[in-house]
């Protein structure tokens, strides 16, 4: 039993590729943080509809260096294109 404890490689955690995400200790965009949970509980956890809030909530914590700055596009919020224009196309 005790050669396979000896034979075992050992463990080296590694960091996540993007950071550290931390903790909002001082309640700076619990405000926010509410009304994107408030829209997820109203719309049965469909995130699409609550694009708004999780956007606002983001730039929140990006403000108040609570995350790095990124790219609306690299979190996942692309330019939507006018109603307008999608209803040309179809």
């Amino acid at each position: 039993m005790t050669s396979q404890i000896y034979n075992q490689k050992k463990f080296v955690p590694t960091p996540p590729e993007k950071g550290s995400f931390p903790l909002d200790h001082e309640g700076l965009c619990k405000k926010q943080f509410l009304l994107y949970a408030s829209c997820l509980r109203k719309n049965a956890q469909d995130t699409s509809l609550c694009r708004e809030d999780a956007k606002n909530y983001l730039a929140c914590r990006m403000d108040n260096n609570l995350m790095e700055k990124t790219e609306w596009s690299k979190l996942g919020f692309h330019e939507q294109k006018p109603a307008k224009e999608q209803e040309e196309k179809q």
